[in-house]
């Protein structure tokens, strides 16, 4: 059973960038990097010497691997744009199936669990890959992709990443979209995000050594009545923000009192 070495790359957004750099530097051989973009498929490919392509059908049909990163949505319009090919397509996407590519004999996917933006550097190695395939040789083939990268990979069907991918953006998306509210309510009043910043080291550092539901604290887990409506009364003028804060206050409250 021959090894992945040489791979087309699909889609040059936060993950495409990012693998592009990962797998390069890893002795992976990227043959090509599309994009709908030529100038987005120059921008990433070019500084690596890989040839830049935005048409489907320049799409190198003797690599071993063609490899879909590009948003959720578009990946079924891709899939059934892509000319035959006879190596093994995989997609990166935790929340898509497994089943929209099975129009190609080897599929699979190579998710890795993990929130990328193009100009933060990232340490691999301790990144999850989630990896599933259509069958056995193919998900020998891309978990041993994965290893060349991460020490940590594991197997996962579209049923496991679909969970993962939910906690993922309750935890990651929905606590940064939190940041970016409090970081407005901070320039309101004249005041720097870079308050919170110990704040949010320490959140996270706790969770690393006890529960979640340990770790919480806060006015709503005291049901402290008081505290809570002097902060919804000053934030009469943001209902958005007012209604975010009561319901998630709310449930604290009734998450708590099940224990």
């Amino acid at each position: 059973m021959t090894n992945i070495t040489s791979v087309v790359l699909l889609g040059t957004g936060n993950v495409g960038t990012h693998l592009a750099k990962a797998l390069t530097e890893s002795g992976i051989e990227i043959r090509q990097i599309y994009s709908r973009s030529q100038e987005n498929a120059e921008e990433v490919a070019l500084p690596k010497n890989i040839q830049a392509i935005s048409d489907f059908k320049e799409a190198d049909t003797s690599a071993d691997l063609w490899l879909i990163s590009v948003s959720d949505d578009a990946i079924p319009e891709i899939t059934g744009s892509l000319p035959d090919f006879d190596g093994i397509v995989a997609h990166t996407a935790g929340s898509i199936p497994l089943e929209v590519l099975s129009r190609f004999k080897k599929s699979g996917v190579f998710y890795p669990f993990q929130t990328l933006s193009k100009e933060r550097k990232i340490d691999y190695n301790d990144v999850p890959f989630l990896i599933e395939g259509s069958d056995e040789e193919t998900t020998q083939k891309l978990l041993r992709l994965a290893g060349i990268l991460s020490a940590k990979v594991s197997r996962a069907d579209s049923a496991l990443r679909a969970t993962l991918h939910i906690a993922a953006v309750l935890s990651c998306n929905f606590v940064n979209h939190l940041y970016s509210l409090s970081a407005d309510l901070l320039e309101s009043g004249g005041l720097s995000f870079k308050y919170l910043t110990p704040l949010i080291k320490e959140t996270t550092q706790k969770i690393l050594y006890m529960s979640p539901r340990e770790a919480q604290t806060g006015p709503a887990i005291r049901n402290d009545r008081e505290v809570m409506e002097k902060h919804l009364k000053r934030l009469e003028n943001n209902p958005s923000l007012r209604e975010i804060y009561r319901l998630i206050s709310d449930d604290i409250l009734k998450y708590h009192k099940q224990e």
